[in-house]
């Protein structure tokens, strides 16, 4: 996966999203709509971070119980001092794999937020739209 071209994508299309009012029901329409497509792109890229931290959490554990075999006494701490690279990494991997969850949830509730939004404006519109009717069909 690559994650540079994903991240340039979700830039991209958060710039995008951004630069529509939400006032307009029709410009609302389409921050949905780009918002929603860029939360296609978190979650790929969540899910390959995910992926990739319980890739480094395994190869640690793996690496520890070497270590704790190689070693003839104090195996804990020559275990816990040859990992001490991975667990940087793995650190490392559980911030980037947080970030991007926290991004797609925030994300989603950002649309869903447009949504209830959208949906209350044309509640508004649509009572103003009916009551101007009434008005004209009684003054008829």
């Amino acid at each position: 996966m690559n994650l540079e071209s994903h991240i340039f994508e979700i830039s991209r299309l958060r710039r995008e999203a951004d630069k529509l009012p939400d006032d307009n029901p029709g410009a609302l329409m389409s921050k949905i709509e780009l918002l929603a497509r860029c939360l296609v792109f978190i979650g790929r890229l969540s899910s390959h971070l995910d992926g990739t931290y319980k890739r480094i959490y395994a190869k640690r554990k793996y690496e520890q119980a070497l270590a704790v075999t190689r070693a003839t006494k104090d195996k804990q701490a020559h275990a816990e001092i040859a990992v001490k690279e991975l667990r940087e990494e793995e650190a490392q991997s559980y911030e980037d794999m947080n970030r991007w969850r926290n991004a797609f949830q925030s994300t989603t509730e950002e649309i869903h937020s447009l949504k209830m939004r959208m949906k209350q404006d044309f509640q508004i519109e649509g009572a103003n739209h009916v009551s101007t009717q009434r008005g004209s069909q009684t003054s008829a």
